[in-house]
């Protein structure tokens, strides 16, 4: 019998790029399924105008992690 937990174990030995490929495509059919609210249609649109402006500013998934590491060390 195939458990979620057997399924995860076997997931989780996959290289890096194709359990990030799994995971796009899982959260993918979880959006399928939804419409977005309109109050996360504004903060999207907000997001997307304080990033364009320069407000705000990009970092990579690398410098993300490192920072996160950081703040639960």
């Amino acid at each position: 019998m195939v458990t979620i937990a057997k399924i995860m174990n076997e997931v989780l030995e996959l290289p890096r790029n194709d359990r990030s490929y799994l995971a796009l495509k899982l959260i993918e059919s979880l959006d399928e399924e939804e419409e977005l609210s309109q109050e996360w249609k504004e903060e999207i649109g907000k997001r997307v105008a304080r990033r364009e402006s320069g407000e705000t500013s990009q970092i990579s998934q690398d410098d993300l992690h490192r920072d996160i590491e950081k703040i639960l060390a």
